[in-house]
Formats: C-alpha cells, structure tokens, sequence
C-alpha cells in the first residue's frame, strides 16, 4: 500500500492503523486495512479542509484506496512535538501553545462536527467491550469498573450539554499531535486531525491542560493566559478528561 520510496516503520495508530515515515523525513503514511477506510478518509478530509484555513498542519500528498487496505500520505510538519520539546525551553512555550489552540477554536466554517452524544455513544462502546485502556486512567479511576466510571460521565453529561461553547477542536489534543518551532517556540502545525471538528472547546482545553500538568509538570496558567482564559470552569475539565479515555479502545 505504501507509495514507492523508502519507509521506515514508527508506531501504530488506531484500528490496526501502522504508521511509516519516508526515509527523507519529509512525509508520514498511514496504512490501514478495509475496516479503517473510514477512520483514515475522516482524517484525510480534515487535513484538506485545515489546509485551507491559515492554521498550520500537515498538508494531503497521497491517498491510495484497493482491495487490501487504505493508505493516507501527509506532509512532515517542520519542528519539534511539544512531548519532545527539552525542559528548559516549555516555559516559554506555554503562552504560544495557548495562542494557537485559541486560533484554532476561532476558525468560522468548519464542516465537521463531533456531537457530545456520539462521543459517549462511543464510550459506551468501548466499556461494553471491556476494550478500556488502563494506561489512559490515572491512579483513582483504575480502582473503578469503567462502568462506573461511564455513569459518572452520563451524570455529568446534561451540564456539559448545556454549558458546551461549540468551537472547532482538535480533539486529541495532546502534545505528540502540536509542532514548535525550537528556536522561536512559535507552533508551527498539527497533526493527527482524525477527531477535528466542532465541540465543546473544554473537549481541548482538558486535554492539553492535563498533558501540561502531568507531561511537562508545569503550571497551566501561562498557557490559560495565552488562549485568553483565566477562570476556566473546572467541572467542564473534569468532565472531558474523564470522557476521554474511554474514548480509545
């Protein structure tokens, strides 16, 4: 599936999805087999539609469909992931992480949407399956069934609803999937834009907060100050931090 050159394997994504990169560096190819072709043309439309924005990302170079399985080509995006951005420099890196997750939630027109109610449909899912990923839990929730844990989302779930500000999200927003620059600091793209499209933009906001928190082990109110938040409310972050790990089985 993959286009001719030199690919060197680098991870795995979701739904069997392996994940390769050109010898050059300068692409990343996503292989999936038939029963992912939704999943990866999701993300191949997002990518497109992101490209047209002014937001910085990974720009559509291939999409090859056959009977055996599905492959997205993307451009690299230049820079560092934030995860890998040294000790020293994430300090100063917080405000432009803020501005940028800012920018992207301010873009008009986005054709996607990820409905709250699908969000935990899915989530339901993946506990009905007993595919929930103890590693996406912290210490508290792996002492619960995620069952209970799926009911304390359903509880909460009609204050989200009504509380929700609909923005375009990321929604992985996690610091593998955002690029800096390492001198300037400045974001120069996203990546993995499967989950792209309006929801709450707490959806965000929780994940990148608590990936600042626990990844990085900083305070959060540099970031707040750049995205233009200084009292975030609090029972919305804990709302989406719990949803999302039952998300990914």
């Amino acid at each position: 599936m993959l286009p001719a050159g030199e690919w060197e394997p680098v991870g795995e994504g979701e739904s069997d999805t392996d994940v390769f990169r050109r010898a050059d560096g300068t692409a990343y190819a996503k292989v999936a087999p038939r029963h992912g072709i939704d999943e990866l043309r999701a993300e191949r439309d997002r990518v497109n539609w992101l490209a047209t924005t002014g937001i910085p990302g990974a720009r559509l170079l291939d999409w090859i469909e056959s009977d055996d399985g599905v492959c997205l080509v993307t451009s690299a995006v230049p820079g560092v992931a934030a995860a890998d951005l040294p000790p020293a420099q994430r300090q100063g890196a917080l405000s432009a992480l803020g501005a940028a997750f800012r920018a992207l939630h301010e873009l008009p027109g986005c054709p996607f949407t990820r409905p709250l109610t699908e969000v935990v449909d899915q989530a339901a899912d993946v506990v009905r399956r007993g595919a929930v990923n103890p590693d996406f839990l912290n210490d508290e929730w792996r002492k619960e069934r995620p069952e209970t844990l799926l009911e304390r989302v359903r509880t909460e779930q009609p204050y989200a609803e009504k509380a929700a500000d609909l923005v375009v999200c990321h929604g992985d927003a996690c610091l593998p999937n955002v690029f800096l620059d390492p001198e300037t600091l400045e974001v120069t793209g996203f990546i993995d834009l499967g989950r792209l499209g309006l929801a709450d933009r707490y959806a965000d906001l929780a994940l990148i907060k608590a990936q600042l928190f626990d990844e990085w082990d900083t305070s959060v109110d540099e970031f707040l100050r750049g995205y233009g938040l200084e009292e975030p409310d609090q029972r919305r972050l804990d709302f989406y931090l719990l949803l999302d790990p039952l998300t990914w089985g």
